[in-house]
C-alpha cells in the first residue's frame, strides 16, 4: 500500500480549537449584551461554521447585529490565541514533524476559512505543502471537493492519500474522495464503520505505523 500524501483535518485533530473558539464567541457575545446558548456551544464543538452558530445564538436577531458577531470574533480568537499556551492535539505536532522527516507530502482540508493562525499556534504551519479552506471549493464537508483538490494540488492521486478524520462530515469527504481514511477518536463512532481504521490520538508510532507499515520483506 503506497502512501503518497497524508491529510489532516484540522480541528479534533492537529488542533484543539474548540475551548478557545467558544471563549471568543463568549466574548463577543458578552459584549454585545447577549448571553450565549448552551445550543450554540454545542454548534461550536461540532464544528459548525460561524454564521451557522451565530444562527443557532441569534435565531431571531436581525442582519446588522448577525454581522457584527460575525466581524467580532476573528479578532478575538486572535486575542485570545496571543495567550494560548498550546493548542495543539497530543501528539499532533511531533507526529507532523516525524513525517515531515520522512519526506512525506501534507496538507490540511478545513471547513475553516482561515486555518493558518491556529497550524501556525500549533507549530505546524511550514510543514503544510496545501492547505484547502472553504474558500475555496463550491461544497465543504462531506462534499469530497476539498479533498480531491488537495491531491491535485499535491499532484498525487487520491487513492494513494490517507487522511486523518474526527468527525462524520469529514469522513464522508474523505471516503467519498477514494482516499484511505482513519478516524481519531477513542472508541468506534455509530455512524462508522466496521472496517474504518482508528487512532486514539496522533500518537507518533501510530500514525508512522498506518502511514509506512511493514513490509512483507521487512517481516520475513
Amino acid at each position: 500500500m503506497t502512501t503518497s500524501a497524508v491529510l489532516f483535518d484540522m480541528d479534533g485533530v492537529l488542533v484543539d480549537s474548540a475551548p478557545l473558539h467558544v471563549r471568543a464567541y463568549e466574548q463577543v457575545f458578552r459584549d454585545a449584551g447577549i448571553e450565549f446558548s448552551a445550543a450554540a456551544r454545542d454548534a461550536v464543538r461540532q464544528g459548525k461554521p460561524r454564521s451557522e452558530v451565530i444562527e443557532i445564538g441569534l435565531p431571531g436577531a436581525n442582519a446588522v447585529i448577525k454581522q457584527a458577531l460575525f466581524d467580532a470574533k476573528p479578532n478575538a480568537v486572535a486575542t485570545l490565541l496571543q495567550t494560548a499556551q498550546d493548542v495543539s492535539m497530543p501528539g499532533a505536532t511531533r507526529t507532523v514533524r516525524a513525517l515531515a522527516e520522512r519526506g512525506i507530502a501534507m496538507g490540511v482540508v478545513t471547513n475553516s476559512s482561515a486555518p493558518e493562525i491556529w497550524l501556525e499556534a500549533a507549530g505546524v504551519l511550514e510543514q503544510m505543502s496545501v492547505l484547502i479552506t472553504r474558500n475555496q471549493v463550491s461544497s465543504p464537508k462531506p462534499s469530497p471537493e476539498g479533498y480531491l483538490l488537495a491531491a491535485k494540488q499535491l499532484g498525487v492521486r487520491a487513492a494513494d492519500c490517507i487522511v486523518f478524520e474526527d468527525s462524520l462530515d469529514g469522513w464522508s469527504a474523505a471516503r467519498g474522495a477514494g482516499m484511505r481514511t482513519v478516524l481519531v477518536a477513542a472508541t468506534r463512532p455509530v455512524w462508522a464503520e466496521a472496517s474504518t481504521e482508528l487512532v486514539s490520538t496522533m500518537d507518533r508510532s501510530a500514525v508512522l505505523a498506518l502511514c509506512f507499515p511493514p513490509s512483507a520483506k521487512d517481516l520475513a
